[in-house]
């Protein structure tokens, strides 16, 4: 099975020595698709990519961890988006983003035209595509492609509320897309967020979720148990202890890892939730993978190839 990930890709700036900054390729969905690659799997990245310096940067980089970006377009004058990251003294990530017009938010569905929908694939997404009415117009109409072709649709919802310029929308754009979703992963942080919302608990919110036709939702809430949620059944998997350096890219890597588990077991979208032991141990994997992560600065370099986590 065949990973797409369509999204934001980034260059992160990292805190380095001395003060300084390092420049590091990221976005969610460009790191979902690395980390499902260095696990062995086939990934496709789908995004606007710019005309300057950065462009380049992550366009070999992507390369270089084999993730294909042969469809991804050039966007003729406009830049590359740009995410300061800073570590409080519990190591938890704060960012400043500079994302204005940048490659990421001017693509249309036509620009994605001449790729193919793999015959049997998972296409994950995050919300950073949903913030603006543009983006999220093509966000929407490829999502709805996926959904005809019969994709595994993942959604991290990833939520940064510092780039969503009205707020108000959020909620609305958010949950649109939970009608075409079979996996959605949440940080209890960012699920308590859409309850507050909609006035109401995250019992109730995941009961409501099962209802439009989700299958399964992973929960994350840092060193705390993930738990895996289906419409029948609820699982908590026990995170290790490890020595924490960096949680930028910890979602990404757990995302990353349940997706290439699930494909390694041919976990298809009709068979999802058939068989619980299966995404048990998809879980514990993609546990594994986010935890070594946070045990390393950065995101690409830092997510595991299988070996890491065998």
């Amino acid at each position: 099975m065949k990973l797409t990930c369509f999204g934001e890709a980034l260059i992160d700036l990292l805190p380095g020595q001395h003060g300084a900054f390092l420049p590091i390729v990221g976005g969610a969905p460009a790191n979902a698709a690395v980390g499902f690659a260095k696990l062995g799997g086939t990934a496709e990245f789908l995004g606007g990519l710019a005309t300057d310096g950065f462009a380049q940067q992550i366009r070999s980089t992507l390369d270089s961890y084999g993730v294909s970006t042969m469809h991804c377009p050039t966007i003729a004058q406009t830049n590359t988006a740009l995410a300061v990251v800073t570590l409080d003294e519990n190591n938890e990530r704060q960012f400043s983003f500079y994302r204005n017009q940048t490659a990421d938010l001017m693509v249309n569905a036509a620009d994605f035209a001449p790729f193919q929908w793999p015959e049997a694939g998972v296409f994950h997404f995050c919300s950073n595509t949903l913030t603006t009415s543009d983006i999220r117009q093509t966000h929407m109409a490829l999502l709805e492609q996926a959904f005809r072709h019969h994709q595994l649709i993942s959604f991290d919802v990833n939520l940064r509320l510092a780039l969503w310029p009205d707020v108000s929308q959020l909620s609305a754009n958010i949950e649109a897309c939970f009608k075409y979703s079979d996996i959605l992963k949440f940080s209890l942080e960012e699920l308590e967020c859409l309850c507050q919302t909609a006035n109401t608990t995250t019992q109730q919110y995941c009961h409501w979720l099962f209802a439009l036709g989700v299958k399964l939702i992973l929960i994350s809430n840092g060193q705390h148990p993930v738990q895996l949620l289906t419409k029948k059944q609820q699982i908590e998997i026990a995170t290790p202890t490890v020595q924490v350096t960096d949680t930028t890219g910890a979602g990404d890597s757990l995302i990353s890892g349940f997706l290439f588990y699930l494909a390694k077991l041919n976990v298809h979208k009709t068979n999802l939730v058939d068989d619980i032991d299966k995404l048990e141990q998809a879980a514990k994997f993609a546990v594994k993978c986010g935890a070594h992560t946070c045990t390393q600065l950065g995101v690409m370099q830092a997510l595991p190839t299988l070996e890491h986590v065998s």
